[in-house]
């Protein structure tokens, strides 16, 4: 500690008078798996979260997110690697645990069997969607006589949950690589927001985490220098 003290001392004088300015950087990002150029990599059916509570005739419940999702991440791995893209989620699950299901890595090599994949990619997905509205007090100014009062004024909006965990599964042995979960929340001005709309407000929001897995990304960073 006294070390760092008699060292800024010492510093202190260099440093009158100098300018300091912030510099913007593009820091590289590494994919969390290195695959391949030309791997094929097959889309396993994800686990669809659903309490005992939830009905499927819940609005989320008309979303096909299976399909929905699938399609996506289809496009946005091809769109952006050298990987062959499988879809395999019309396979039927062997069980709808998670943690039962992960550990079953038969499961995972017979689908890399199968589609002759190198790396197999499940997961859960939870889709919400919650209309609300309620009322709120917001001030306004009277045009008659210029004071201003309060008033309740009746809000709706829409919400969309998307949380998700991605898990990357080696078509070999059947071991897990990697898992990461995702999560976004949108929130809009209306009642009854068009459910496919907020899906894809979500995916959109969280398209450079999901090829993250696969793909290098940038991270913005600041840094200061001194100048003299």
């Amino acid at each position: 500690m006294l070390g760092r003290v008699l060292m800024l001392a010492l510093l202190a004088p260099s440093l009158v008078g100098a300018g300091v300015i912030e510099v913007a950087l593009k820091l590289p990002l590494r994919p969390r798996l290195t695959v391949g150029a030309g791997e094929t990599v097959a889309l396993a059916p994800f686990v669809i979260a659903m309490t005992d509570q939830e009905a499927r005739t819940d609005r989320a419940g008309r979303v096909d997110v299976q399909s929905e999702f699938a399609r996506y991440l289809r496009k946005q791995v091809t769109r952006t690697t050298d990987l062959h893209v499988v879809d395999d989620t019309g396979r039927r699950l062997p069980t709808s645990e998670w943690e039962e299901l992960q550990a079953n890595r038969d499961f995972w090599r017979d689908i890399a069997d199968e589609t002759g994949a190198a790396f197999v990619l499940s997961g859960v997905i939870d889709f919400d969607i919650e209309d609300k509205s309620g009322y709120r007090t917001e001030e306004f100014v009277s045009p008659v006589d210029g004071r201003t009062y309060y008033r309740q004024v009746l809000v709706e909006s829409t919400g969309f949950v998307f949380d998700i965990v991605i898990a990357v599964f080696d078509g070999d042995t059947g071991e897990k690589l990697v898992e990461e979960n995702f999560r976004d929340f949108k929130e809009f001005d209306q009642r009854n927001y068009d459910e496919i709309l907020g899906l894809f407000e979500n995916l959109r929001a969280l398209e450079r985490q999901l090829v993250g897995i696969f793909v290098s990304q940038e991270t913005s960073a600041t840094r200061f220098m001194f100048t003299n």
